[in-house]
This record gives structure tokens, C-alpha cells and sequence, in this order.
């Protein structure tokens, strides 16, 4: 059966059949990219591998592979068992059998589609053995009959993770998901949904030769570098977690051991670790948290803090719905995510989205780097997510013409928050051969990839420096707090209240120091007559004088005196606290042991007044010295 020449995205985008274009599955120990190596059996349905390299007849700028608004640098996105080929002869594919296969060698063969989105051409394939329902509730035996019909099971690891939707595999001998859809949603009377994949890699990030090894991004944001910096207020606390939603973290790699909170986890089996399943992942993780002073390699924006690495086997909407929730469950505070794609089904990530921003998650994304006016792709379009673009070393926002002179330009628009440093920006690289450079380092880590994970590290600061910070008031805080900097004016605008705003640098430009600054913390050395004094001052405690003699007070006057007991005990408990609380530079008092003294000293001064009673003073009490 010939592939269907078009079907309907759930966005209502019609998708056109690329009729040259085929996802192969293979299902054989090797797995798909030793498949690529091996051409015969890709021969025998006469395809090869797809390459982006452009046509060598090709003049002008070079178009990927011969496909438009794919750029040359960009990588096809090929897994461990899913591979995307092409006619070896430039003519259009027809599959001779399109249902499910068992055995070694490829499985199934799957079309792909092209479409507009927000301008720009997007590239996706149906898989062909997945389908996505709403979440079957209870025992419908009618329902379940359709399902075995059709070759469906439920993967219960993959659904685990998916909230109102599940996932179903089409078991072999069964027609295609793409074939199927329609029917099927008649048979059950709800939607039912393909699980897309991008044919190219959704990562915000543009490639280039080593050319110099400073860290000037880290000085021009106001992290690093000579006088006040942003470091000697705070480096980073143990306790927060940043969430690498990518293609996974080099878990060996000499300036992230000891960073990680965990070993992570892939999405595609739910399972294993977030270990790379490509190099884009490793120089985010650095560039958000690589630690600072530990005489090795590059210095990340929140060194103190740890690296949760997550990784993509397909980009799918449901792993990067499944990311954001066990980036969740896993207690990250912050999630960095340098990619987007417009073609992605919202339906099934928004509602990750949404809880993890009621978690209190600061969720940070990538606008891409298309040079596009109103072009900032998704997740950076959902109005809970932090929209970050690329500025250049002169704090523009990154342009073809910008003084690199890389062809690249940051997406700009509506939607976009503020921008980071995006271009040449030193980062650990996935060690050895596989990795962008082979030397560990990449000393060029490029676009709003780059960008995004730097306000990421923000975030984590912020959070450190004062745990009790909601994920709104950090945000309210970086945008507050960004530099003005660029040719484009910035004005007051409708709709954008944390200052002045323009369309392509939005607040500005990140500025940690000042972020940071706007983050009381008291000094150690001023806790006690800044913090504790007056609030026991508050209380007013005075030393019980009642007379135990007489019987129609002495039961009351006993259980008062017990509970004030109690009260005295805990009173010096919470001084013992202050005094113990570990030190940050300079000599700063943890904002956590801060806030969670002043909380224990309200809920004291509720109990005291409630029972009406009061006790000594501290200078009646020698043991409080």
C-alpha cells in the first residue's frame, strides 16, 4: 500500500508527503547505525542513508541535502534502532509492504512529511509502531477488543510517564499507526494521536572550528571575571538541581564528575541513564554548572549546584513530556531545554509543562536560530517558559552580521524574555572521537543552545542564594535585573512588566551580579542583633511568676508551664542553629537556615500569645550567652 501523499497535523497543519524520504526501524543487534554502514539490505529497498551535506552542483548558499531551511550544519536524527534514508536514485519511494515485521533487518518503513510552521519548513515522520490515547479509565471490553484488533499494547513504562495519555505499540503482522489512525479513532470515538519525530535534530545550536579559549561569556554576563562578580556572592548550593532535558551528559567527563545528581535517565526505554546519545548535551551541562575552582577545564554559571542528565532517543512529544516529569519527580528546580520544533504536538506536552511550573520548576528554553522575526519555536512560545535568545560579544543580539561572522541569527519576537551569550562559548565536549572537537573541550559552543543554558545557571543561583524564591519571582527577577544593552531602544510596552522591553534583546541582556544583588541575605556576623534579638524582643518573654500554691491554678499553671518549656527549649535550639548555620563568601548566612529560623520564631510568637503566658529575658538567662 502507497504511502498517504498527505495527512493532518494535530496543530491543523496539512503534512505533504516528501516522496524521496523513508524512517527505516531495524530490529537486529547491530541496531540502525550499523545498518547505515552496511548498504546492502538498505540497497535491496533502494535506499542509502540521508546526509545533509549540500549537492556538489549546488551555487550560493549551500542548502542541506537539497532541502530548504535545513542548514548544512545540522544532524540527521538517527537512533539506536530508527534510521532516516533516501531514494539511492532521487525517485519516489514505494514500499511494497507497509505492515509490521518481526525478525532481524528492518522492521517497518515510514513516510516523511513536510510542512509550514511559524515559517519555517519542518521535516517529521510518523512512527509507524506508536500510537498515543487519552488514559483508558476502568474495564471497557468493547474498547479493549478494538485495541486487540488492531495489534495494540500498552506500554506500560512509557505511559507511567505521559499523565492523561498512553502509549500503545502496533505489534507485528498489523498495519501502520498512519494507516490505522483514522479508523481507529472512529472505532474508540476519541482522537487518536501518531507520535511524530523530527527528521533533523531540534537543537539550537550551530557548530564551528576552535578559535580561542576564553571564557568571555561568563565575564560579559557578570558571573565571572575582575572586581564584584556574581561568583563572590554565590557559586551554587548542592541542594539545587538543574535538569540537562537534551541528548544526555557525558557521565564520565573530567570537569562533571561528581556534578550529578544521579545518573539520569534515557527517554526512549524510560530506563538506563542519561548517558550521550549525541554531543549537544555535555556543553550545555557544562556551560549551566560545570564546577568552578576545581583546576580542571571550563567554570558553568551555577558551579555549587548539581547536573540531572536526561536524554532524547528520538525527540518525540512524548519524551519530552516524559522529561519534564521525571525532571520533576527527581527534584530539579530548574530545567534547561536548547532545543525547539514547532511540529511537536503540544496536547501532550503542555500539560507537562504546566505541572512542572506548578511544582515550582523554572523551565528555560531556547528561541533557535533561524534569524527569524516572530520565529521562536516551541517550548519557548509556551507562556510558562522562559524564552532566551543569543546576544553576541558586543551585546547585540546575534545577527548575520554580527562581528563573528557566523551566517546564524538569533529568532526573536513576541515571546522572547531576555538573551545570553550565544556565540564561540567554551564548554566541556563529549571525550573522546565522538565528540564535537576529540579534546574534550569545544572551545565554540554556538547559538541559542549556548544562550539558554546560561540562564539556566541563573536561575540556580538565584535559588541557591534564597530557596524559598518561587519559580514567577525568579523570573520576575531576571527580567527586572537585565542590562539594557544593544542598538535597539527599548521601551515600555503592554503585556511586559518587568521593565523596558524590545523584540529582539527582550529585557535585555542577563546580568547575574545585579540579579543576584536584588536577593537579600544577612550577614552572619549581623545575626544576632539584626535577626534574633529582635525577634525575641518580639515575644516579649518575661519570667513566669505564678503562685503554684494556690489549687485553682496550680493544673492550668502546670500544662502552661510544660508547653513554655518546651517553648524556651526551641528558642535555644533556634540560636544554637543560627550560630552553627554553615558560612557562604563572604561569610554570608545560608538564606534556607534563614528563612527556616524565621519561620520557627513566628509559629513561637502564635504559641506565646495564644497562651497568654511569658517567661525570662535573655539577659536573665546566662545560658544563652
Amino acid at each position: 500500500m502507497p504511502f498517504p501523499t498527505s495527512i493532518v497535523h494535530p496543530s491543523g497543519a496539512k503534512l505533504s508527503l516528501v516522496p524521496d524520504k523513508v524512517l527505516v526501524k531495524v530490529a537486529h543487534a547491530e541496531g540502525a547505525r550499523a545498518l547505515a554502514d552496511a548498504a546492502d539490505p538498505l540497497a535491496e529497498l533502494g535506499l542509502e542513508p540521508l546526509t545533509l551535506e549540500p549537492p556538489r552542483a549546488a551555487a550560493g548558499s549551500p542548502v542541506a541535502g537539497g532541502l530548504p531551511d535545513v542548514d548544512p550544519h545540522a544532524e540527521v536524527n538517527n537512533s539506536a534502532d530508527l534510521l532516516f534514508t533516501r531514494t539511492n536514485d532521487g525517485r519516489k519511494f514505494k514500499p511494497a509492504d507497509t505492515a509490521i515485521a518481526a525478525g532481524d533487518g528492518p522492521t517497518w518503513v515510514a513516510p516523511v512529511y513536510a510542512a509550514d510552521f511559524g515559517g519555517t519548513t519542518e521535516y517529521l515522520s510518523p512512527l509507524a509502531d506508536a500510537v498515543v490515547l487519552p488514559a483508558i479509565v476502568g474495564d471497557d471490553q468493547e474498547q479493549a477488543k478494538v485495541l486487540k484488533d488492531f495489534g495494540l499494547v500498552r506500554d506500560d513504562t512509557r505511559s507511567e510517564w505521559l499523565g492523561e495519555f498512553d502509549v500503545y505499540t502496533v505489534t507485528a503482522g498489523h498495519r501502520p499507526a498512519f494507516e490505522i489512525r483514522d479508523e481507529l479513532s472512529r472505532k474508540l470515538g476519541t482522537e487518536v494521536k501518531l507520535e511524530f519525530i523530527p527528521m533533523i535534530v531540534p537543537v539550537a545550536m550551530q557548530p564551528n572550528d576552535p578559535l580561542f579559549s576564553s571564557q568571555w561569556d561568563m565575564v560579559q554576563i557578570g558571573v565571572g571575571g575582575s572586581g564584584t562578580t556574581g561568583w563572590d556572592v554565590q557559586r551554587g548550593s548542592s541542594s539545587v538541581i538543574v535538569a540537562i532535558l537534551d541528548e544526555g551528559v557525558d557521565l564520565n567527563h573530567p570537569d562533571l564528575v561528581g556534578q550529578f545528581a544521579g545518573n539520569g535517565i534515557n527517554l526512549g526505554t524510560m530506563s538506563g541513564t542519561g548517558a550521550p546519545t549525541g554531543n549537544h548535551g555535555t556543553p550545555c551541562a557544562g556551560i549551566a554548572a560545570a564546577p568552578v575552582n576545581n583546576g580542571t577545564g571550563t567554570a558553568g554559571v551555577a558551579g555549587g549546584c548539581r547536573i540531572l542528565p536526561i536524554a532524547f532517543a528520538t525527540w518525540s512529544a512524548t519524551e519530552v513530556a516524559a522529561g519534564l516529569r521525571y525532571a520533576r519527580q527527581q527534584g530539579a528546580r530548574v530545567v534547561s531545554m536548547s532545543f525547539g520544533w514547532n511540529a511537536w504536538d503540544q496536547s501532550i506536552i503542555n500539560p507537562a509543562i504546566t505541572e512542572a511550573h506548578a511544582a515550582g520548576m523554572v523551565l528555560v528554553a531556547a528561541t533557535h536560530n533561524h534569524n527569524t522575526l516572530n520565529g521562536i519555536t516551541y517550548p519557548a512560545t509556551h507562556p510558562l517558559v522562559i524564552a532566551v535568545g543569543a546576544s553576541d560579544q558586543v551585546d547585540n543580539r546575534k545577527s548575520p552580521s554580527s562581528p563573528d561572522g557566523e551566517g546564524w541569527g538569533s529568532n526573536y519576537g513576541p515571546e522572547i524574555s531576555v538573551v545570553a551569550p550565544g556565540v564561540r562559548c567554551p564548554a566541556p565536549d563529549r571525550t573522546g572521537a565522538n565528540g564535537y572537537t576529540g579534546n574534550d573541550y569545544t572551545m565554540t559552543f554556538n547559538g541559542t543552545s549556548a544562550a539558554t543554558p546560561h540562564v539556566a545557571g541563573l536561575a540556580a543561583l538565584l535559588i541557591s542564594r534564597k530557596s524559598s524564591l518561587t519559580n514567577v519571582q525568579v523570573r520576575n527577577i531576571i527580567e527586572r535585573t537585565a542590562a539594557k544593552v544593544g542598538t535597539v531602544p527599548y521601551a515600555t510596552v503592554a503585556g511586559y512588566p518587568n521593565g523596558t522591553w524590545n523584540n529582539e534583546m527582550g529585557y535585555g541582556r542577563i546580568d547575574v551580579l545585579g540579579a543576584l544583588q536584588q536577593v537579600p541575605v544577612i550577614p552572619k556576623f549581623k545575626w544576632e542583633d539584626e535577626v534574633f534579638k529582635p525577634l525575641w524582643k518580639e515575644l516579649d518573654i518575661k519570667l513566669i511568676k505564678r503562685e503554684f500554691d494556690k489549687p485553682i491554678h496550680r493544673e492550668i499553671d502546670i500544662k502552661r508551664f510544660v508547653e513554655l518549656d518546651k517553648i524556651k527549649g526551641e528558642i535555644d535550639e533556634i540560636k544554637r542553629t543560627g550560630r552553627e548555620a554553615p558560612d557562604l563568601e563572604p561569610e554570608r548566612l545560608v538564606d534556607p537556615v534563614i528563612d527556616g529560623l524565621k519561620m520557627r520564631l513566628e509559629l513561637l510568637e502564635k504559641t506565646v500569645d495564644r497562651i497568654g503566658a511569658s517567661f525570662i529575658t535573655p539577659d536573665a538567662r546566662p545560658d544563652l550567652d
